[in-house]
């Protein structure tokens, strides 16, 4: 930003900020304003505070609305305020009356319970605008406030922003012009940075508009040449803006204003003549201001864009030439080829092998991830082991001193010397050891039976008893101790020795076990294959479910589904994903058996050992892959998917391990031999047992033959001579061969499951919705199908249509897109009508507009139409082909733009597009020319080798259009391509759809823009509860129910009730037809709505009235205004959509 300075002093101001990119618009709100980052240079203040070092005053007072919702996932709407409203400091007894009056007001009460994460897109938009607003906030910055809201919620936005805005200043920034039109009392337009223009939008409209427009509808018979003849016999610099369909419009400069109502009488008296149907005027609109004004502070003015390279007939799988333009090294003849067949599949194969690959490389710690995960486990699992044998090595000392602090009984009878002697030593060496000596009087057995201390302290008790000349020593010893026996002899042998040798002697007794020999190895690795096929099958599960998370993500954002649209075959799309996993999983695989060497886990890394475990580790992932892709279908969020599939592949190879363990060892179960087979050949199902019970068994097999090689003289009962020349890979029962065998068939069949469930998934929705579920809702449902359903009470324009449809044979209508009662009903409690019997047809070079309110069944028709979702009843067909019988043929002929950016953020521009070209098959030699064209259409060669996740919202939607009109399609789908785009941008992709369209393609449309409408759409039709309202081209539906020109003059705020009423009594006498004055003007403006089409060469003027700064400019009724039209004009009893 350089040099911009706007002081704002007034208190009740609305100012809107308009820019060419929205970094700018972004750093001036965000980054200036509220402090985040310093400005290199100048200051900027609020209320008076400097920004740089008051931020925690001017806080106080600021409320912020931030393009992107900020909202807590698992807060509800109220608990939002709430919180706010603590932030903000509003007395505890006013929150809840605050909270009510804005929810209210803003029409959220019936959420106030609801998660954040439960509402609509419009709905969070109004949530973020009330916490930037509540609390009494004095300076509100709203960053596009009403992005994603349709037209309607768009207008109830701005009347309560209007509301809302008395004692505050906000400052709006947007993409909207009609927004800015609106709402800004002063509009600032940016360039690069630099503030370029400041003022009223009728002072600005003044000083860069281009005048006016005329719009006429043409009739069958219009006669284009002579209508040009007439207008510049009146005005000689008028202009023809677009003659398309049966729009005609030219441009009348505002200096000749004076020659208007000669025209517009001259136009009217030869209206029938000329072939006009209707026409209409309009003043210029903020969007053309923006542009001029952009294009003035730019010296590159757009350039014209070649026209596209598409033959009317040609088809996209054939070989066919275009001519094609290379912005930077090729002529304008250059010609690109479209190959088929085997170079086709090879070429998209190449394209979707290295999306995979540059998956893996974008993510490489994802991968890593998955790799260290399996070897990880593994070599821990596998060393807690070893160091637990390890332990079990250690010298250990046998004496009481390892059980804590004990009590030694000692029951004595007799006091001869010795006797006297031997105790004295058993004191002392207890003594040393910090043990208590307890001298028992009577039965030692009893006292150690009836003493419960005696139960956990008494590991070892004595008895010394005297008989005649001998003396017999006892030593009792606790059975529940380890080491009790060996423990209660050593304290016994002491005592002696110390009696014969002196009390400095002591007998050391101690437990080593003896080192293992090879015997011992083979008998200890034999157990414990189980063990290692266990810890395997375990990391197995990490590794194998990660190869899960491109296919979810991409099938979630709907990528997968535009690559299927582009063309790419469902079998190299699969195909592809499973080499490349394969190949990481290969990868994987050798590593592991440097860790199983590592570990000296011998016995599947020995000699030619290494090789047959690698071909069981690969036919395992051969089977368990394709398993991951089946059950991705059951997710919608990879991270989910990826735990979930963990969970499953471990435990099911655990349980399944458990089960088979019980029934071949017959554990407590009472199942017969065939039941038992049933179930442990149903285990076999799950490559995971199939693993783990082929690693467990080759181990076994493999210690067997080893010991009977090392055995000179086997048991009798041990037949070596047969174990000798056993085949590992038989299919006999503990062999390996049926799980080798199994899981190579599983993997074909699970491969082939994919593919069915590709190819039949669609066959299979048509079915249950149109034989079975719809056949069942006839059935109960007769009235609502027959009042629904029916087209009673159609407006003539649409019911001309639908019998047009209806009642011509499909060739006779010869159209490209063929709409035949289409319905589409969501079978819930109650079932909900979504789409009611719409029938259409489209031509070739025919722009379609599809606009509707939320609800009103849009998106349902829409995605129908791009094989989204299925129709419950009617068809379409795209050039003769139906898309209930021939999906994957109809799928080949249209582009897609869906209304989510369907990308791969962790792509470039550049490689996505040519992922896509080769996806379409042109020539190898000729990819980067193709792309490069498609780049500089849509003026994206600055960002073409960025990363997707770093594009602007404006950047991602033309990347998304350039990807739908690229390839060549016979119907182009663009849902709301020109979201969040800046009017540049967006001018400049009206211009390229409109190119496209004259080459004879068909495109149909929705967007909540109405200018856009305007600009691109040569028909439109307006839906309403599921049905088509309106039909026609703009002009016609402005004519028939907008034929509204409103006057709008801004007074200025102290003008005194006699001055006032002095203009309105002038406007009085000098328009020969009553004006409507609006009683919801916006603040300071006097509008008039004029309904009567002869006054319009009567009141096309300007006045500058004395106390008035602006003049008083006259434009038609604008298309958003009829959009909200048909709805009165077809719901009498006042019931709004």
């Amino acid at each position: 930003m350089s040099n911009s300075r706007i002081e704002y002093k007034v208190e009740v101001l609305v100012n809107s900020t308009l820019s060419y990119s929205n970094e700018y618009k972004t750093f001036v709100c965000l980054c200036l304003i509220l402090g985040l980052y310093p400005p290199t240079s100048g200051k900027a203040y609020i209320n008076g505070y400097d920004t740089s070092k008051d931020m925690v005053q001017i806080r106080k007072s600021l409320g912020l609305c931030p393009q992107q919702d900020l909202l807590f996932t698992y807060l509800t709407v109220s608990e939002h305020l709430y919180f706010y409203c603590v932030i903000k400091g509003i007395p505890q007894k006013l929150r809840s009356m605050e909270i009510n009056h804005m929810l209210s007001a803003f029409n959220l009460l019936e959420k106030r319970d609801a998660f954040s994460q439960s509402l609509s897109g419009g709905m969070k938009r109004k949530l973020s605008i009330i916490i930037a607003l509540i609390g009494g906030s004095k300076v509100v910055i709203l960053d596009e406030p009403t992005s994603g809201m349709d037209p309607v919620s768009r207008r109830v936005t701005w009347d309560l922003l209007q509301q809302y805005k008395q004692d505050r200043t906000i400052l709006l920034t947007t993409q909207y012009m009609d927004e800015a039109d609106v709402l800004g009392d002063r509009i600032a337009i940016m360039v690069r940075g630099t503030l370029q223009c400041c003022g009223s939008s009728i002072f600005l409209k003044q000083i860069y508009g281009v005048g006016y427009h005329i719009v006429m509808v043409k009739e069958p018979h219009c006669d284009v040449e002579e209508i040009s003849k007439l207008i510049h016999n009146h005005i000689p610099v008028a202009t023809l803006e677009n003659s398309v369909g049966s729009e005609l419009s030219f441009i009348l400069p505002k200096e000749y204003t004076h020659r208007f109502e000669i025209l517009f009488t001259d136009l009217e008296e030869r209206q029938k003549e000329l072939g006009i149907a209707s026409f209409g005027a309009s003043i210029t609109t903020m969007e053309e201001v923006f542009l001029r004004v952009n294009n003035m502070a730019d010296s590159r003015v757009v350039s014209h864009i070649q026209k596209p390279f598409l033959h009317e007939n040609q088809n996209v799988n054939a070989s066919t030439y275009f001519e094609t333009v290379d912005c930077s090294t090729t002529t304008e003849n250059s010609t690109i080829r479209f190959n088929t067949g085997c170079s086709l599949y090879s070429q998209q194969f190449r394209a979707m092998f290295i999306k995979r690959a540059l998956f893996s490389w974008r993510n490489w710690k994802l991968v890593l991830l998955q790799i260290l995960g399996l070897l990880g486990v593994i070599t821990f699992l596998l060393k807690v082991d070893d160091f637990s044998k390890e332990n079990d090595e250690i010298t250990r000392n046998m004496n009481l001193g390892q059980y804590g602090q004990t009590i030694v009984p000692l029951s004595i009878s007799g006091n001869s010397n010795l006797t006297v002697n031997l105790v004295k030593h058993l004191e002392n060496m207890l003594r040393s050891e910090n043990q208590i000596l307890r001298k028992v009087q009577g039965d030692l057995l009893n006292y150690l039976m009836e003493n419960k201390d005696c139960i956990r302290l008494c590991i070892v008790a004595l008895s010394i008893e005297e008989k005649a000349n001998e003396i017999v020593l006892t030593v009792l010893f606790n059975n529940e101790a380890y080491h009790s026996p060996s423990v209660s002899l050593a304290v016994l042998d002491n005592i002696l020795f110390m009696s014969l040798s002196g009390p400095d002697a002591s007998i050391t007794v101690s437990n080593k076990p003896q080192p293992y020999h090879d015997f011992n190895d083979f008998v200890e690795n034999a157990s414990n294959g189980g063990f290692v096929a266990v810890n395997v099958h375990f990391g197995m599960a990490l590794l194998i479910s990660g190869f899960c998370l491109l296919t979810v993500t991409e099938r979630v954002t709907k990528v997968k589904h535009i690559q299927l649209v582009t063309g790419i075959y469902v079998f190299i799309y699969w195909f592809s994903a499973l080499l490349w996993d394969f190949i990481i999983f290969f990868i994987s695989c050798c590593l592991l058996l440097v860790i199983l060497k590592y570990c000296k886990v011998d016995v599947f890394v020995m000699d030619d050992n290494s090789l047959d475990t690698m071909m069981l580790l690969m036919l395992y992932g051969w089977s368990a892959i394709p398993l991951m892709y089946l059950m991705s279908f059951l997710y919608s969020e990879s991270t989910t998917a990826y735990i979930k599939l963990v969970l499953f592949n471990y435990f099911s190879g655990i349980f399944s391990l458990l089960i088979d363990i019980t029934l071949q060892y017959n554990l407590e179960t009472k199942i017969s031999n065939g039941t038992r087979t049933f179930i442990l050949n149903a285990l076999l199902l799950f490559p995971n047992y199939n693993l783990a019970k082929a690693l467990e068994d080759y181990s076994n097999i493999y210690h067997e033959k080893a010991l009977c090689y090392r055995l000179e003289h086997p048991a009798p009962y041990v037949d070596c001579s047969k174990i000798k020349i056993k085949n590992v890979y038989s299919l006999k029962e503990n062999m390996i061969g049926k799980y080798l065998i199994t899981m190579s068939t599983l993997g074909f069949f699970l491969f082939l499951l994919i593919f069915i469930w590709e190819f039949t998934l669609w066959k299979l929705k048509i079915f249950i919705s149109q034989h079975i579920c719809f056949g069942i809702y006839k059935k109960f449902k007769k009235n609502i199908i027959s009042k629904e359903l029916t087209g009673e009470s159609e407006d003539e324009d649409v019911e001309k249509e639908r019998k047009r449809v209806v009642e011509l044979p499909q060739e006779e209508l010869n159209a490209t897109v063929l709409i035949k009662e289409l319905t589409k009903i969501y079978f819930k409690c109650p079932a909900i009508l979504a789409v009611k019997n719409i029938s259409l047809t489209i031509q070739k070079g025919e722009c379609f507009g599809l606009l509707g309110f939320n609800g009103a069944g849009k998106s349902s028709l829409f995605q129908m139409l791009v094989g989204e979702k299925t129709a419950t009843s009617g068809d379409l067909f795209i050039e003769g082909f139906s898309i209930t019988n021939n999906i994957l043929k109809v799928r080949s002929k249209i582009g897609y733009c869906p209304q989510s950016d369907a990308l791969l953020d962790y792509m470039t521009g550049r490689e996505i597009m040519i992922m896509y070209a080769r996806i379409w098959g042109v020539s190898e030699p000729h990819v980067n020319v193709y792309v490069n064209y498609w780049l500089s259409s849509l003026r994206l060669e600055s960002h073409a080798d960025k990363f997707i996740y770093t594009y602007s919202g404006g950047n991602k939607r033309r990347l998304s259009t350039a990807i739908a009109l690229m390839g060549n399609p016979s119907v182009i789908f663009l849902d709301e391509p020109s979201t969040g785009m800046d009017p540049v941008a967006r001018h400049l992709l009206w211009k390229l759809v409109t190119e496209i369209r004259e080459t004879g393609k068909a495109i149909i449309i929705t967007s909540h823009s109405m200018e856009e409408c305007e600009a691109l759409c040569t028909r439109l039709a307006i839906m309403v509860k599921g049905k088509f309202m309106c039909l026609g081209s703009p002009q016609h539906l402005k004519n028939k129910f907008g034929q509204v020109y409103i006057l709008k003059a801004k007074v200025k705020p102290d003008l005194d009730e006699d001055k006032l009423e002095d203009f309105k009594i002038f406007i009085s006498k000098t328009f020969p037809v009553r004006g409507f004055p609006s009683e919801t003007d916006f603040d300071n403006y006097i509008k008039y709505d004029y309904r009567s089409h002869k006054v319009l060469a009567a009141i096309v003027f300007e006045y500058d009235f004395k106390n008035s700064n602006d003049p008083l400019p006259l434009q038609m009724l604008p298309f958003s205004d009829v959009f909200s039209t048909p709805d009165d004009y077809k719901d009498t009893d006042n019931k709004r959509q």
